[in-house]
């Protein structure tokens, strides 16, 4: 029997350390001062990254958190054309290289090292029916891709561009198509990052 500690929960400023360094490694810049002034000045993904992380981080003021983080909430959908639900979980790392008309719902779980291009959906199938998709590390969701219902994707999964993903992914694996299907011999070992 050994004693496990539960792991601690990543900060908001450790989730935003996590996205500089996803930036930093997507673009082949050295992660310094200036590429994280060009960022927040130049690119509206990182921007809208930093935006979640602020929000993370205002909820937990007290009183007035609630607000603060709807304002900054609103500020980031109007500014970007993105909605992205306050109560949505997301790891760090996050890469949104061309964040327009990305959607995440209430309640989906992103993983940590995902990247999502531009007119990605991850949310529920009908408004009225209960579950949203669960992202493992490592995903990369191309444009226009829609993830849909109470599903799970595994780490490392890619799904292509179009996509309409309404089951279940296994780790390492590939899918296309409307609805999408799993390309046959596309796993790949967990430990080769995407």
């Amino acid at each position: 029997m050994t004693d496990a500690t539960p792991t601690a929960r990543p900060s908001p400023f450790d989730k935003l350390r996590q996205d500089f360094h996803a930036w930093a490694k997507a673009t082949g810049r050295p992660a310094d001062f200036r590429l994280l002034l060009r960022l927040i000045l130049l690119e509206p993904g990182f921007q809208l990254a930093l935006s979640i992380r602020l929000q993370e981080a205002a909820i937990r003021v007290p009183l007035a958190g609630r607000l603060l983080r709807r304002l900054l909430w609103y500020g980031a959908t109007i500014s970007t054309g993105c909605h992205i639900a306050p109560d949505a979980r997301i790891g760090g790392g996050l890469y949104m290289p061309h964040p327009t008309g990305i959607v995440i719902g209430a309640g989906t779980v992103v993983g940590s090292h995902v990247t999502l291009f531009q007119q990605v959906t991850l949310g529920r199938r009908e408004p009225d029916r209960a579950g949203v998709p669960s992202l493992g590390d490592h995903c990369r969701i191309s444009a226009g891709a829609k993830v849909l219902g109470d599903i799970a994707l595994g780490d490392h999964v890619t799904v292509g561009a179009n996509a309409v993903v309404l089951g279940d992914i296994p780790a390492g694996h590939t899918a296309v198509g409307i609805p999408a299907r799993i390309l046959a011999g596309t796993a790949k070992r967990p430990d080769i990052d995407i």
